[in-house]
């Protein structure tokens, strides 16, 4: 009995993990299709369906193609010598920013001593992106965070390039248009090999970004996307929450401290 409730939690643990894939790959897919404008969503370059050549595909026609630093101004993070590390104002570090697609709040990060100039120099504001300057393995280089709100008296590291953007791209949809898979691979193909795979500011400006010029097509494509998101975090968080009924039924049922009917 013990082994039948415990095999079958596994097989829904199994079936939940094969829907998040599945879930992820239709995100993936959607991605290459919306940030390509192979396909449109409703309301939105029906008239058209026009498609230009570009250095990095068909685009629609009715889209911006340009470099990003036409767009937008690239700065270095601050460098500090260890003894400045421990105390002092609020420090977006390397490791704050893997696997983290927007930050909102510094209640999390280290401190680093600095000073006002320093504070402003190397601020984040609402919009900015931040991309990962240097990583062991080329698929980390140039990952990218967007600060979703204004960070008082925080700085961020050396290992890190902050784009302040004009007013062409939608705060949401910018979680989404540095992770396409035509732009990824962009940033790999100009990044160096030394002991790590780095991208510096000269590299990031001479890349190509596309994107719908309207702002309300960009946010729609946002939404679509967020809401794929939302919908696949559920459900890791449902079995995640399984995976640790799991222990403690193992623990209850196996000390007999519950016993099945």
């Amino acid at each position: 009995m013990i082994a039948t409730v415990l095999s079958d939690t596994d097989a829904l643990i199994t079936s939940l993990d094969k829907l998040i894939a599945k879930k992820r790959d239709i995100k993936q897919a959607a991605m290459q299709q919306l940030l390509t404008g192979k396909q449109r969503l409703e309301g939105f370059g029906r008239s058209s369906g026009k498609f230009k050549q570009t250095e990095i595909g068909l685009i629609p026609e009715d889209w911006v193609f340009i470099e990003l630093g036409n767009i937008g101004r690239f700065k270095n993070g601050i460098n500090k010598s260890a003894e400045d590390f421990g105390f002092g104002s609020p420090f977006v570090n390397l490791m704050d920013i893997f696997g983290v697609s927007t930050i909102s709040t510094s209640e999390y990060f280290g401190l680093i001593n600095s000073n006002d100039i320093e504070k402003k120099t190397y601020d984040l504001k609402k919009g900015d992106v931040i991309f990962v300057r240097s990583s062991v393995k080329p698929s980390g280089v140039g990952l990218t965070t967007v600060i979703v709100e204004d960070l008082p008296n925080v700085v961020y590291s050396g290992f890190l390039i902050r784009f302040r953007s004009n007013d062409s791209l939608d705060l949401n949809f910018k979680r989404f248009c540095f992770s396409g898979e035509k732009f990824r691979k962009s940033v790999i193909a100009n990044s160096t090999v030394s002991a790590n795979t780095n991208i510096n500011q000269d590299s990031l400006k001479k890349l190509y970004l596309s994107f719908p010029r309207s702002i309300q097509e960009q946010a729609a494509i946002a939404k679509v996307l967020s809401d794929m998101d939302s919908e696949i975090s559920a459900l890791e968080q449902r079995r995640d929450k399984t995976k640790a009924l799991k222990q403690a039924m193992i623990q209850e049922l196996l000390t007999g401290r519950i016993r099945l009917l």
